[in-house]
């Protein structure tokens, strides 16, 4: 049968550790074939808030003690060297040691580039003890090989055009407004141009439905103002003066009436029917108004048809006003009638309670 080797279940381990840690955060492991294995194991895409950021690296993984050395750890370049420091995408090293259960990274590429830039050709990249990918850990990887991707994006051998340059400028401004936001305190970070407007609503919670009502009746006092010489004139064609001025007044009344009743009434059907009433009342008043009232108007209202609408009113305002407010005074009634019984039952149940403990003394 086939053997399984020793170093191949450690390499294996560090992959899975490293994915596992990696994925917990949120962010996106995929796996290279390991017959397509040229210096990088994996590719990680960073996420934030649930999405993907567009920022990718490459992953070198190393498992085991033997990448430990008398202060951290170090990755081993061998013939990579050049493929990790020209690498168009940064290239990070993870050192998994089994026995400390422990995972340390280093960017490769950004000290590959330095070291060149010195002047010297390293055979191995030490990798900090201090560099745990812990949960803090991850956070700063994160952030500092974004930083490098940030600052390194765009540069290459090729003429820089402007698409490349304004793609690269896009790009930076998207990384740092997810910054500001991701180091945002609690609750978000505050906005001082409205800092007062928050107070006050927090000091007067109920102003702006307040301001809502007022403004409703404001408007609907103002319609109905407006609305009252055309319906005068139109109760004159069938009253006098006195029932003119009377009639005028039982229509605002009334659809008041509706309108504060609906409001309260715990019955919502009838409710719904009361506001209905008062949108009749409302738009048909609206329209006699403007149609008697203006010299000049698209819809000239017969007289016939003032004489109907202003008995129909008055049919309407004594049904409305006889039937509901009897019917609401009856349910008045009612409701406490229930409510005495229930509170004689109550109070007959404490006085029991009060002579069985005075008998059980």
């Amino acid at each position: 049968m086939a053997k399984v080797w020793r170093t191949k279940q450690i390499e294996r381990a560090g992959v899975n550790a490293f994915r596992a840690v990696m994925e917990s955060a949120g962010h996106i492991v995929q796996e290279i074939d390991g017959g397509n294995d040229y210096g990088e194991d994996c590719y990680l895409s960073f996420t934030h808030l649930g999405q993907r950021t567009g920022d990718i690296t490459a992953v070198q993984i190393k498992s085991g003690v033997k990448y430990r050395r008398a202060t951290g750890y170090a990755i081993p370049c061998g013939n990579h060297i050049d493929d990790w420091m020209r690498s168009r995408i940064p290239v990070i090293g993870i050192v998994h040691d089994p026995e400390m259960r422990m995972l340390y990274w280093v960017n490769l590429t950004k000290h590959l580039r330095e070291s060149f830039t010195q002047g010297k050709r390293p055979r191995s990249v030490p990798v900090p003890e201090a560099a745990t990918l812990d949960r803090i850990g991850i956070e700063v990887m994160v952030r500092e090989v974004r930083d490098f991707i940030a600052q390194d994006y765009g540069r290459s051998q090729h003429p820089v055009t402007f698409r490349s340059s304004l793609s690269q400028a896009l790009r930076k401004r998207r990384y740092e407004r997810e910054r500001f936001f991701e180091d945002a305190p609690p609750g978000g970070r505050p906005i001082p141009h409205f800092a007062g407007e928050a107070n006050f609503l927090e000091r007067y919670p109920k102003f702006p439905d307040h301001v809502v009502n007022i403004g409703f009746c404001a408007s609907i006092l103002a319609v109905s103002a407006m609305m009252g010489p055309g319906l005068y004139e139109t109760a004159r064609s069938t009253y006098g003066v006195f029932s003119s001025t009377l009639w005028l007044l039982c229509f605002y009344v009334t659809f008041w009436f509706l309108i504060s009743v609906a409001k309260v009434d715990s019955n919502r059907r009838r409710a719904k029917w009361m506001r209905h009433g008062a949108d009749f009342m409302l738009l048909s008043g609206w329209y006699f108004a403007i149609g008697v009232y203006l010299p000049t108007t698209p819809w000239p209202v017969p007289e016939i048809a003032q004489v109907i609408y202003a008995s129909a009113v008055v049919s309407m305002v004594q049904a409305v006003l006889l039937y509901g407010g009897m019917h609401y005074v009856a349910d008045e009634l009612s409701r406490r009638r229930r409510f005495r019984a229930v509170q004689q039952v109550a109070d007959s149940s404490e006085q029991d309670r009060g002579g069985t403990v005075s008998g059980n003394k």
